[in-house]
């Protein structure tokens, strides 16, 4: 018999064991007193939060996921982060963008559901295949029924940290964690949170939940409405300035003519100063009459010549007068227009600003402080930390609700821990090691503890240490809404904070592979803002084209 006959044999046994086994399933099935060990505990409930996903930690020691609500409570689940020469990046990101239906195009267009990127050159959460040991190219596979239920829990800016040991964020309270000024508190009372079922992509991208907080809701509102009522006179601005630029090119065209003529006519004019200068020289320089005459006779040439010059260069410079005024009024328009451009755009950007979170940086490596807004820089300033020489640490401060009557703010914090010496499992955990670098495989069915707080010493030392401007302090405390974070590291900022992103730093002495194995991509290139759903996305099947100024408006 051959090959063939033996898998034919093996399938047929197969089948028969299926359907002797049947019978006993069904039995099971009905008597689940039968299927289930008489000692065996009860499942526990799956976990829920209570709000809007405001965080989450990625574990690549442990291999898993743990989102967070402004409560502390969380949702857990395996993942299966970067192989050896791929690892997921240790470091700080945000969700970038969200795609239910994403397709590689790195590899092979793999199938990657419930996209959410952190990084414009492919690192993501999304839902995949979990061998039980790091097994992707950089990105973060999740379960898929778990991906697909925080999907509509997280929101484009929410805060993703990449950490090595476990760690679970901690309230924390400190007087340099600002709360908002006086003038923007709307005393209120919290009300339930109630899930937005319709919100399919997990909320409204850069702007704060605030579903619990009316007052907050309508003040978030009204600065919505200013900052929209500021921007027809953007538009209107940048419209004056293109049809200026038009009207400047026209008499620019008009006077290139008279101009061209009057540059001819002024080196006609020189030629002729020259000629009259080389006679009078020659006519001193005469030794005999013979020569004098001869000079005399050229420096009457060089008059004559020159009276024509003259007149060529006065009739140059009157047919020149009118084009050159008119050009002159049309630049003095522009810029002007130009500059009432300027001022119409600034306010209408710090408008709008008023109404998004704040992200601050601080780096000890370039003692400065980075203020991003809504994905783009704002603030580039110098900052003062004390003992500047001495690590800091790294430490991601988020400011996830309000407090009380909504006058203060709850903040909590995640301090990345130096990378363990070694890691030991308990024999009732883990039947075996794991190391960031192989791919033994752990046991499935291994409890998902819940790790252990952050040490809030060492995120309290950090915050004593820095000093933020007054002026800057009083920017970003004007309005705190959920979501605005402050981050403090050795580190600096990553090149992958470019264009559309908030800041990504990675940890340093960590492994990189999958940043460094993919190439640096460029944001999408077409953004659309649709003011009536508020909805933030990229379509990449069309091609950029002209839009008005603020057409994300």
């Amino acid at each position: 018999m051959g090959w063939l006959g033996h898998m034919a044999l093996r399938r047929r046994a197969a089948k028969a064991a299926s359907f002797a086994l049947a019978p006993f399933l069904l039995f099971a099935a009905v008597n689940p007193a039968l299927s289930t060990p008489k000692n065996a505990e009860p499942a526990a409930p799956e976990p829920a939060l209570s709000g809007p996903a405001v965080l989450a930690v990625v574990s690549i020691y442990d291999q898993r996921i743990s989102v967070y609500d402004a409560e502390g409570n969380a949702k857990r689940a395996r993942v299966s982060s970067g192989q050896t020469d791929y690892e997921t990046p240790v470091g700080v990101y945000s969700i970038l963008q969200k795609n239910r239906d994403h397709y590689s195009n790195l590899y092979d267009d793999a199938e990657m559901p419930f996209m959410q990127r952190l990084t414009w050159s492919g690192i993501a959460l999304h839902a995949g295949a979990l061998p039980g040991y790091p097994a992707s190219h950089g990105c973060v596979r999740l379960p898929r029924a778990f991906a697909d239920d925080i999907f509509g829990l997280t929101s484009i800016g929410m805060r993703v940290i990449v950490a090595g040991e476990d760690v679970a964020p901690s309230a924390i309270t400190h007087p340099r964690l600002w709360k908002p000024t006086a003038s923007a508190i709307a005393a209120t009372t919290p009300i339930a949170y109630e899930p937005d079922e319709g919100a399919s992509d997990g909320g409204k991208p850069f702007q704060p939940d605030l579903r619990k907080w009316p007052e907050r809701q309508a003040l978030l509102d009204a600065l919505k409405d200013e900052a929209a009522a500021k921007v027809p006179a953007a538009e209107a601005a940048a419209k004056r300035v293109e049809e200026l630029k038009k009207v400047e090119k026209a008499k620019t065209a008009a006077r290139a003519k008279t101009a061209k003529t009057l540059k001819r006519a002024e080196r006609d004019m020189k030629n002729a100063d020259d000629w009259v200068k080389s006679a009078a020289r020659q006519i001193a320089e005469a030794r005999t009459t013979k020569r004098r005459a001869a000079a005399e006779k050229d420096a009457a040439k060089a008059a004559t010549n020159k009276a024509t010059a003259e007149k060529r260069l006065a009739e140059a410079q009157a047919q020149d007068q009118a084009p050159a005024a008119d050009l002159a009024r049309a630049t003095q328009d522009r810029e002007a227009a130009d500059a009432a451009k300027i001022a119409a755009v600034t306010e209408a950007q710090d408008a709008k600003r008023k109404t998004l979170p704040v992200s601050v940086f601080v780096s000890r490596n370039t003692q400065r402080l980075y203020i991003r807004q809504g994905h783009e820089p704002v603030l580039d300033v110098p900052v003062t930390i004390a003992e500047p020489e001495t690590e800091i640490g790294t430490h991601i401060f988020t400011a996830v609700d309000y407090a009380g009557d909504g006058s203060d703010v709850k903040w909590n914090v995640v301090s990345l821990r130096p990378r363990p010496i070694a890691r030991v499992a308990s024999a009732d955990v883990a039947d075996e090691t794991y190391s960031s670098t192989g791919k033994k495989k752990r046991r499935q069915s291994e409890p998902l503890l819940a790790p252990p707080p952050t040490d809030l010493g060492p995120a309290t030392a950090a915050l004593d240490r820095v000093t933020i401007p007054p002026d800057v302090l009083a920017r970003v405390s004007a309005y705190v809404w959920p979501g605005t974070s402050l981050i403090i590291s050795d580190e600096p900022i990553s090149k992958e904070s470019n264009k559309a992103t908030d800041f990504v730093v990675l940890i340093s002495g960590e492994p990189q592979g999958g940043i460094k194995k993919r190439p640096r991509q460029p944001p999408p290139d077409y953004y659309r803002y649709d003011p009536y759903y508020d909805d933030y996305y990229y379509d990449r099947r069309r091609r950029p084209r002209y839009t008005p100024f603020f057409s994300f408006w």
